[in-house]
């Protein structure tokens, strides 16, 4: 089963066509990065990310190119990043269903989850509260079966 529900292609070419609306330019160093993300599987730092590039394309990309590419995607909501508490985002794209977070503080591992109980719970103590419940991030940490 696919991670996303879009294809890479369709993915990049709506990506490419929306880039120029907003008054930016597209770019390959951009495809390749969002390459990366899409088929990585995993949470990568900028700096995983401009190594994969090399490693898998032979293109060198700069790691203040990944960096500035980074900031474009958030703000674009394309992306979301993680902070595992050791000063090192990792990055994912934001085309998945909503997920949670359980991240180990000793090696740094991430593991997605989803669980119905917790989401109802989130409802209700917003209703409790009489808040409009819009988005929420949840992080676990903890040592994983392999750290403790």
């Amino acid at each position: 089963m696919d991670k996303y529900e879009i294809d890479f292609d369709t993915f990049l070419l709506n990506f490419k066509e929306h880039v120029p609306k907003l008054g930016f330019k597209n770019s390959v160093q951009k495809d390749y990065i969002l390459k990366i993300l899409y088929f990585s599987g995993e949470h990568l730092t900028a700096e995983q990310i401009a190594f994969n590039i090399k490693k898998e394309y032979n293109i060198d990309v700069g790691i203040a190119t990944v960096y500035r590419t980074m900031k474009f995607f958030e703000e674009m909501n394309i992306i979301e990043s993680l902070d595992v508490g050791d000063g090192m985002k990792r990055y994912e794209l934001n085309l998945s269903l909503h997920h949670d977070h359980l991240v180990c503080t000793s090696c740094s591992k991430i593991i997605e989850f989803t669980d119905d109980l917790i989401e109802k719970q989130q409802v209700t103590v917003a209703r409790n509260y009489n808040f409009d419940l819009k988005d929420h991030v949840m992080t676990i940490y903890g040592l994983c079966e392999n750290c403790h």
